[in-house]
């Protein structure tokens, strides 16, 4: 299993320069763009993963969304892209909602408000993309649940380790890249309007005129400065900071040469590459000086070794689920739960790497691997009900949840996919704030020293019905992974059901 993820990360530095050719390009608006936001007043010194007390800094945040989800893509992680993609495609669409008054009409889909709502009055075509909205929306949506026509892209990612994305891989990953250029489509139309209605009709022109793609021409020499994790010992290394700071400053530089109209000494082709080593070097110094911050806070009680472990508790439940994935995917019987695993394998990575940044659509991650754990176990446990729930094109993740016996989950399912409501955010971002049940669950902010309890909790799920699952294949497989994971059965039995009393407990929280 150490060895699969060892060459999962070999291949992202094999792929370097193809995945850079098909995601950089995304990032060609980021240097006008954030200037705008800037000359607006968002905040040079916002972590990324906060979306600000301001309307500059909120649209700064979703720029910053974007280069969230072009790293995840570059790292072949396409549960994690798309829950970012997906859930700005929910942010950018309040907007034309609420100016343009297209609500949703009851028993109306997302799907068939999404188209409708991107083509009415006073929106503006998310040019270059010609697939409809909604339909963007709903191959993300699809995806997440372990079905859909972009499951080749998650394959890819947990069980061919050693393969290169094939050219069909690559018009998959437009989809994922299509969500992303309509939101900032509308991220620019905001951005040239808020300009205007400030009395800067230069500024708002030239924003309005900004090219949102063009292909990309310069590359990153390494990119593991940009794409590893945020573990302690990688946001140590001097390399590290010496290489993304080398990008922070030279992005700095042409920000300064354009404020001051003059023509920047790096070549426009650069800007991308450079405007993602900015974002990465963000991110680095946020989780420094919260690494920093623990231990003064902690003293003797620091323990670096907690995100470590958790990591490594990961590695072994994720690496396993792909590996059950690729048995399972054998028996044409079994195609359901081998998808279900292949997308706990892959959510459960992006989870982790976007809990060492405080991102919080990791809980988005968690929400889709808890769906997939209750969906392979409703098969191994109860076959006939699984073969109604994938028949019904109804279904939903409770009926995942209920139908492997966890009703009393179904609080920290909905917590794990409140998000902020959006109307209220856009029409008055001070009041932002997280829902009382997620508050509940996440159980504060992410600790180097402390793992992520919510993190811990899916991983035990997971790693339990995986050693369930293999004792199909053969007792001794079951019992040999269990010597690894040290969990034995009677522990495991009693940490769920005192996770499920807990749940159970506050179902009475309310989510807004």
């Amino acid at each position: 299993m150490i060895a699969r993820h060892n060459q999962r990360f070999q291949r992202i530095v094999r792929s370097g320069q193809m995945m850079q050719s098909i995601c950089l390009p995304l990032l060609t608006s980021q240097f006008p763009l954030g200037l705008a936001a800037e000359e607006l007043g968002a905040s040079q010194g916002r972590p990324p993963f906060y979306r600000g007390p301001t309307w500059p800094d909120h649209l700064a945040w979703g720029l910053d969304s974007v280069v969230a989800a072009v790293r995840l893509m570059m790292c072949l992680q396409p549960v994690g892209a798309s829950i970012v993609a997906r859930t700005q495609l929910e942010r950018w669409s309040s907007n034309p909602e609420f100016n343009s008054g297209v609500d949703q009409q009851r028993g109306e889909s997302t799907v068939d408000w999404y188209n409708r709502l991107w083509v009415g009055p006073g929106v503006r075509p998310p040019s270059p993309v010609t697939t409809p909205v909604g339909e963007l929306f709903a191959d993300l949506s699809e995806l997440l649940h372990g079905r859909g026509r972009l499951m080749p892209l998650v394959w890819l990612d947990i069980a061919d380790v050693t393969d290169m994305p094939s050219s069909d891989h690559v018009q998959l990953l437009e989809t994922i890249s299509d969500a992303l250029v309509v939101s900032l489509s509308h991220i620019r139309t905001c951005l040239a309007s808020a300009a205007e209605n400030r009395g800067f009709k230069v500024l708002a022109q030239i924003v309005d005129a900004v090219r949102l793609v063009v292909p990309a021409r310069g590359w990153l020499s390494d990119v593991r400065t940009h794409l590893w994790p945020m573990m302690p010992m990688f946001i140590r290394q001097t390399t590290v900071e010496g290489a993304l700071g080398a990008s922070a400053a030279a992005y700095r530089r042409v920000i300064s040469a354009m404020q001051a109209g003059r023509e920047p000494a790096e070549p426009a082709e650069v800007w991308p590459a450079l405007a993602f080593g900015s974002h990465r070097f963000r991110v680095l110094l946020n989780e420094q000086y919260a690494y920093e911050y623990e231990r003064k806070l902690l003293g003797h009680r620091f323990d670096e070794g907690g995100a470590d472990r958790a990591v490594t508790e990961a590695v072994l439940a994720g690496e396993m689920a792909a590996v059950l994935a690729g048995w399972l995917r054998q028996d044409p019987e079994r195609q359901s739960p081998a998808n279900a695993f292949a997308v706990c394998a892959s959510g459960l990575r992006s989870a982790q790497w976007l809990w060492l940044e405080d991102d919080e659509r990791g809980m988005g991650c968690l929400r889709t691997v808890i769906e997939q754990v209750a969906r392979a176990r409703t098969w191994r446990l109860r076959p006939d009900r699984a073969r109604k729930i994938e028949a019904n094109p109804n279904s939903t993740p409770r009926d995942w949840i209920e139908g492997a016996g966890w009703k009393r989950l179904t609080l920290l399912n909905r917590a794990l996919g409140a998000r902020l409501d959006e109307g209220e955010l856009e029409r008055r971002p001070q009041r932002a704030r997280r829902h009382p049940a997620r508050r509940r669950f996440k159980g504060g902010a992410r600790s180097v020293h402390r793992p992520h309890s919510r993190l811990n909790a899916m991983i035990l799920i997971l790693t339990i019905e995986c050693a369930a699952w293999a004792d199909t294949f053969g007792s001794h497989l079951g019992e040999a992974y269990r010597r690894i994971i040290r969990v034995d059965d009677p522990r495991a039995d009693q940490v769920i059901e005192a996770l499920l009393n807990r749940a159970w407990e506050k179902r009475h929280i309310p989510l807004r």
